[in-house]
């Protein structure tokens, strides 16, 4: 499986607290068979792309001195503000620093009123955005069609692992299975901050995936579709479904 959303960088942002825990966080993933992990550490705790590859670098080191087989990715999460709009392309963290794919997150309470110009500044910078997961935030929850709208835009999707477990609720938990069955999701990540409580925990969400969508389609999102996104050329299959929100009958 591959991780394309962690916060596996030790020391940098509210993810790993220390190497310790970094290396803790690897060795969960390779028992429960990942082999490819994504460092994607808030871009404004650490907003230099050049020094988030060196720290990646390090850290890979650090792994294969532990003989930890995991191959490490640097990226970054981008959280939508202006500031993104005043960076360069070689200056945006890209997966790999391939130049094709980005991470970026929304406020949880409100999507952003400049969000769609910051997608646009991405796109014409031949930059495709990957929103991380939408169905945590509250508009979406309210109503999962905004969705449909990014991927008309040209965005892809990024679930959380967590989500579709129900580890944030039973509102956030149903928001996932709408979205993924109607193929508004394109990868699912583990978002991991820790080795505990929030760790590597993609595998245990694949269980999950099979029950809602299939073993093919589950496999898609956590591996196929994530390692087509690193090699910088990934194209969705399926088209999107629009939903229609159920109606309520109350009888006095």
């Amino acid at each position: 499986m591959i991780d394309l959303h962690t916060h596996i960088l030790p020391t940098v942002d509210d993810g790993a607290a220390d190497l310790s825990m970094s290396l803790g966080m690897g060795n969960y993933g390779v028992e429960h068979g990942v082999i490819k992990v994504a460092a994607t550490p808030h871009f404004y705790s650490i907003p230099d792309w050049s020094l988030i590859k060196e720290k990646v670098s390090q850290l890979q080191s650090e792994f294969d001195n532990a003989g930890i087989p995991i191959e490490l990715v640097a990226g970054a999460e981008i959280f939508v503000d202006n500031s993104i709009l005043e960076l360069d392309k070689e200056d945006i963290p890209t997966y790999g620093d391939g130049g094709k794919y980005s991470l970026i997150e929304f406020p949880m309470q409100q999507v952003s009123w400049n969000a769609e110009q910051v997608i646009f500044h991405l796109q014409v910078n031949d930059i495709t955005p990957i929103i991380a997961h939408p169905e945590r935030y509250r508009q979406v929850v309210e109503d999962p069609e905004v969705v449909l709208n990014w991927i008309n835009l040209g965005c892809l999707i990024q679930m959380n692992a967590g989500s579709i477990l129900g580890r944030f609720g039973s509102k956030v938990k149903e928001t996932s299975e709408i979205m993924l069955t109607h193929n508004m999701v394109h990868l699912v990540a583990s978002d991991a901050h820790g080795s505990e409580r929030r760790r590597l925990n993609l595998p245990e969400a694949y269980e999950e995936l099979t029950k809602v969508v299939g073993e093919a389609k589950a496999t898609d999102l956590v591996r196929n579709n994530p390692n087509c996104i690193l090699e910088g050329d990934f194209h969705p299959t399926e088209e999107p479904l629009k939903y229609k929100k159920k109606k309520r009958f109350f009888f006095l």
